[in-house]
């Protein structure tokens, strides 16, 4: 196949495209809507995936947690007491550094006329040791206040912003399910410092917690191994001990920071491909589409491809001609999708908060299938019109 003969093929095919500009146009809407719908749905699952590990990661790859049944789930009525998960810490020191519990719930919070219901979080002084604590002013938890059940507290940015706006809540009270607590510290805006966000959130001692909100079983710990390359091992044996100490391996679990990142990053890469999968097969409609105008196409021209062969156009030619129609179509067609794609994908996420990010290797194999996909469908009609008798084609109407 000489460059010529490509060349000519290709300007006869623009010709004949922008000679029927709307059929033309819905002809590569399938692809155009195929390729932007694998774009934007790989660019907002791939977006998720990166805002949910980024918010793992900041926990820190050697945290460990330890998730204890709340009423008998996994078929244990038993819970593990913080003396025991103390002396595992002493006891495996070369494994773990540092360990807090944590206990969480919800609570009214007042301040003067105005209340909201507020996320509740409960702490050792030693969680600073095992995360940071992201506090912006002021100060965290202390072993102080651990040991005295201090009514102290850290408020997250939406109550500063609700309750304080231009001045210092530091030294401030507010009210917790009706019980007067003293604010130490704020935290920094981890959200949008909204009411439905995570900044409309307040930590306290866990002993005061556990006074406070009348319960004595804690039901998770935090604990921090020593270096990442003996989190594993941490994890065996935590679930090792508290097997032995509840006598059965049911009713907790025991996971790492990483493990839950491994988890979720197959879990949404999965999920990311079959939403691909699905919006590929738009794609396909696209194809079968490009078939049948390329058809619709060759009935119509019957004449000029009887003129053509009959002044010399080899079979090749006439099947070249069309094939580079339908290569040029489904590839127009993928690009704009690939436009349409970025942009909408970027005004999706813009609404809901993520990055969005769609990776170039899936725009190159969005672009490609759509380029393979009209090329497929274009072979058929291609055919047909490259088998045409020019003393038929010419003889039609």
């Amino acid at each position: 196949m000489n460059f010529s003969k490509l060349s000519q093929s290709f300007k006869m095919s623009i010709k004949s495209i922008l000679g029927n500009k709307g059929r033309s146009a819905l002809t590569m809407l399938g692809i155009i809507i195929g390729v932007a719908s694998v774009i934007i749905l790989t660019g907002i699952g791939n977006g998720a995936t990166s805002s949910i590990t980024d918010s793992l990661s900041s926990l820190g790859t050697k945290m460990i947690t330890v998730s204890m049944s709340r009423g008998g789930w996994g078929g244990s009525t038993r819970t593990i007491s913080l003396s025991d998960m103390q002396k595992f810490l002493e006891e495996n020191g070369e494994l773990v550094e540092a360990m807090s519990p944590a206990i969480s719930g919800s609570v009214l919070l007042k301040h003067g006329s105005e209340n909201t219901t507020a996320m509740l979080s409960a702490y050792d002084s030693s969680y600073t040791d095992i995360k940071d604590s992201n506090v912006e002013t002021g100060r965290f938890i202390s072993e102080y206040d651990v040991k005295n059940r201090a009514y102290v507290c850290i408020v997250g940015s939406y109550i500063v912003k609700e309750y304080f706006s231009g001045i210092s809540p530091i030294g401030q009270t507010i009210k917790l399910n009706g019980t007067q607590f003293k604010i130490v510290g704020t935290y920094k805006e981890l959200g949008d410092s909204s009411e439905n966000s995570s900044d409309n959130a307040v930590t306290i001692p866990y002993t005061t917690a556990m006074r406070f909100l009348k319960n004595k079983n804690i039901t998770s710990f935090y604990f921090n191994a020593t270096s990442e390359e003996v989190v594993d091992t941490a994890v065996s044996e935590l679930k090792a001990y508290i097997t032995k100490k509840l006598g059965t391996d049911s009713g907790f679990n025991v996971a790492s920071v990483a493990e839950m990142l491994d988890t979720i990053n197959e879990i949404m890469g999965t999920l990311t491909a079959m939403l691909a999968g699905i919006a590929a097969i738009s794609l396909i409609v696209g194809g079968i589409g490009i078939m049948n105008i390329m058809t619709v196409s060759v009935s119509e021209r019957i004449r000029e491809i009887g003129i053509r062969k009959a002044i010399g156009a080899r079979t090749t030619d006439i099947l070249l001609q069309f094939l580079t129609e339908s290569a040029i179509l489904s590839s127009m067609g993928g690009v704009v999708g690939i436009i349409i794609g970025i942009a909408l994908g970027k005004f999706v996420c813009s609404f809901i908060n993520i990055q969005f990010a769609a990776q170039f290797k899936m725009i190159f194999v969005a672009f490609t299938f759509s380029l393979f996909i009209g090329i497929f469908f274009g072979i058929a009609p291609a055919k047909k019109a490259a088998k045409l008798h020019p003393i038929d084609a010419l003889r039609s109407e």
